[in-house]
């Protein structure tokens, strides 16, 4: 695959504003990342890791083996990645998925990028996680369709996350899917609920009530995922 234009060094990156004039976008960051728990999660839950990524069994899971692929580092989002990072999540997430599936079946990915109620400085203050670039990985689904999901949302189909990265460069709030159809950006214009992933995969799986993890932290399913996995790393 070409990835010449791609592995140029990074601008930084633009966006137009109301008045139609380009200005400099501002860095999003959390205000007090020493709290989030991406950032050092827990061991026990942790069964695969790379140069810049981990592997981390998800509290309130969506299915037995519900995953987070966190970055190492504190960053907004996968957007927000180098080159280096970006190679190795394109590698690290296909391991992970290959490896979920012979356990679990196909698996969907999905991630929140820098969505509204993310951004908003209380949530920055008191849940910097949701700013720590983390993808949602739900075994057992074959497909999320975002138009289906938000069918007014700008939906944008592309075959990869390298085509992604070099079409969203300029996207501020998005949502982004990667099932067996390819990959999916939707570029989010207005306010969206929070957990708003979460809930449409609870849904499709038919168990709406998992939506909200702080009811059903699922800690039976972790300690099976945990067996099923044997917490080791993906070769």
């Amino acid at each position: 695959m070409a990835q010449s234009n791609l592995l140029q060094p990074r601008r930084t990156k633009r966006y137009r504003s109301e008045s139609d004039g380009v200005k400099e976008k501002p860095p999003i960051s959390s205000e007090n990342k020493s709290h989030c728990f991406l950032c050092d999660p827990e061991p026990e839950y942790t069964w695969a890791e790379s140069a810049y990524f981990r592997a981390v069994l998800g509290v309130g899971p969506i299915g037995e083996g519900f995953t987070l692929i966190a970055a190492r580092d504190h960053l907004p989002s996968m957007l927000d990645l180098g080159d280096a990072e970006s190679a190795d999540l394109v590698a690290f997430t296909e391991r992970v998925r290959g490896h979920l599936s012979e356990v679990y079946g196909p698996t969907v990915v999905a991630e929140h990028g820098r969505v509204a109620p993310c951004v908003a400085p209380s949530v920055r203050r008191h849940e910097p996680h949701c700013l720590h670039a983390h993808r949602l990985v739900f075994p057992g689904l074959v497909r999320m369709d975002l138009a289906e999901l938000a069918p007014g949302l700008r939906r944008e189909r592309y075959p990869d996350f390298w085509t992604v990265r070099e079409h969203g460069a300029d996207v501020r709030q998005y949502l982004y899917v990667e099932d067996r159809d390819g990959c999916q950006l939707g570029r989010v214009s207005g306010p969206l609920p929070r957990q708003f992933l979460r809930g449409f995969a609870a849904l499709l799986r038919g168990e709406p009530e998992l939506a909200d993890w702080r009811s059903t932290p699922g800690f039976q399913q972790i300690h099976a995922a945990q067996a099923a996995l044997g917490l080791t790393a993906v070769a």
